[in-house]
């Protein structure tokens, strides 16, 4: 890049993005506007004056981060008061916000999330109201609400969230983006705070694969891992696996009809479809049988810092967390093992196939109205994240893509790899990407 051509370049994204900011602050917890002013213009000047080792991956591009990764000198909330009750301010970044600092990503703010990560519905409550950017009537879907917001609305060109039952698939999908969780182990989580460490990962939100593979490269610790015979390859002859049974079920007829048309486009460019049944599918529910595993951590977590305090947790959060209070460390175990026993046995069922194909989520973004009621809630809270759940259990990397719009909603086709396959699965999806007509919408 030349310094003339890109003299004030990153400053204008900046302000920008700063300027989307402003204008949806209810997706942010914290925007740092001078410090993001201050680095776009240090870069502008650094980059007119060249060097051979300018710019670095990410030089300039506004991100944001989820309010439970750790930034040096300030608390953490996760979006909880009980968690802020207890914080003291980080001493460090946390490892994927510093890869992104040294990356040259300029930080705009920290995003707005679901209380603990523990709603697949987004901020729906008081003051807290976040409404998903398509359609103000409709949930954004969570828990990485503020991060796939941020994205949508054009106050970032990328957003890292996390995802322990679809939080990053999830909402991008429902806000019309490219969503991708990587395998747990490629990004490390030292510094962010936890809600499962058996099925919690950090992922990337933005609106094409390439500009998440950018961020994903420049933030893993193992970004090169994927099998040797994951080589790059065009759509024709691909080999995609399609569940029948568990994903299929129960879909909206819109979400139906955009999945057919993706199957159909698919097909159409040479790639090789086939209906598969995977038992391990219908024993997830089974595995947050009495709230989970991931109950129990994060009951024993907020009780170890001194934040299990029930008044400032708020009820439908608090009723979960509390199932993990009394689950016994047998079914605790019984647990892990039958999601250790599910693992292998998706493992062995799929090792032909270059990845799975499913709906990213069985319904269209619901409406605010129908989750103000708590059966309404806990209804759509567990339908919601019936299917982006599964790469999680699985242990897999999967990235949703924009299939299509049905009445203006958007509906997310999801790409499953096995762990590991994660560059080769972002081929894939680059790839596909260009098929669907869903792409840039």
């Amino acid at each position: 890049m030349s310094g003339t051509n890109t003299r004030a370049r990153f400053s204008a994204l900046v302000d920008s993005a700063l300027d989307a900011a402003t204008r949806h602050g209810a997706a942010f917890t914290q925007i740092y506007r001078e410090a993001a002013i201050a680095q776009a213009a240090a870069m502008d000047a650094r980059c007119a004056s060249g060097g051979t080792e300018w710019p670095p991956t990410l030089a300039g591009l506004p991100v944001t981060i989820k309010d439970n990764m750790d930034v040096a000198g300030e608390p953490t909330a996760a979006g909880s008061p009980a968690v802020m009750a207890t914080a003291s301010p980080a001493a460090t970044d946390a490892d994927a916000v510093r890869r992104l600092r040294a990356a040259g990503a300029i930080i705009v703010g920290k995003t707005a999330m679901s209380e603990l990560a523990l709603s697949s519905v987004g901020l729906i409550e008081g003051t807290q109201r976040l409404p998903n950017p398509l359609d103000p009537d409709r949930v954004p879907g969570g828990s990485s609400c503020g991060a796939a917001v941020s994205v949508a609305v054009g106050a970032a060109c990328a957003a890292l969230g996390t995802d322990t039952g679809g939080s990053v698939q999830l909402p991008a999908a429902l806000c019309g983006l490219v969503g991708f969780k990587p395998t747990a182990s490629q990004i490390s989580r030292e510094g962010v705070l936890p809600l499962s460490q058996y099925l919690d990962s950090v992922g990337v939100m933005a609106k094409s694969v390439r500009r998440c593979r950018m961020v994903y490269e420049a933030v893993a610790q193992n970004a090169s891992m994927c099998p040797p015979n994951a080589q790059p390859r065009p759509v024709k002859g691909l080999r995609f696996a399609v569940p029948k049974n568990y994903v299929l079920a129960d879909l909206d007829p819109a979400v139906a009809a955009a999945f057919d048309k993706t199957l159909s486009v698919l097909s159409a460019h040479g790639a090789i479809l086939q209906d598969v049944e995977l038992p391990a599918l219908d024993r997830i529910p089974d595995v947050y049988e009495g709230g989970g595993f991931s109950m129990a951590e994060i009951y024993a977590w907020l009780r170890s810092r001194g934040s299990l305090r029930p008044s400032l947790i708020s009820p439908r959060a608090f009723s979960r967390i509390e199932q993990g209070g009394v689950l016994s460390a047998a079914d605790m175990i019984d647990r892990l093992s039958l999601r250790g026993a599910l693992v292998d046995s998706a493992d062995r069922a799929t090792r032909d196939w270059d990845a799975l194909l499913m709906p990213t989520c069985p319904i269209l973004p619901p409406l605010i109205s129908a989750v103000a009621n708590d059966e309404g809630y806990r209804r759509y809270n567990m339908l919601l994240m019936r299917n982006s759940r599964v790469a999680n259990v699985l242990d897999r990397c999967a990235i949703t893509l924009p299939a299509d719009r049905r009445d203006r909603l958007p509906v997310g086709v999801t790409l499953m790899g096995p762990r590991g396959y994660d560059e080769a699965l972002l081929t894939i999806a680059e790839a596909v990407e260009g098929m669907l007509p869903g792409r840039g919408m």
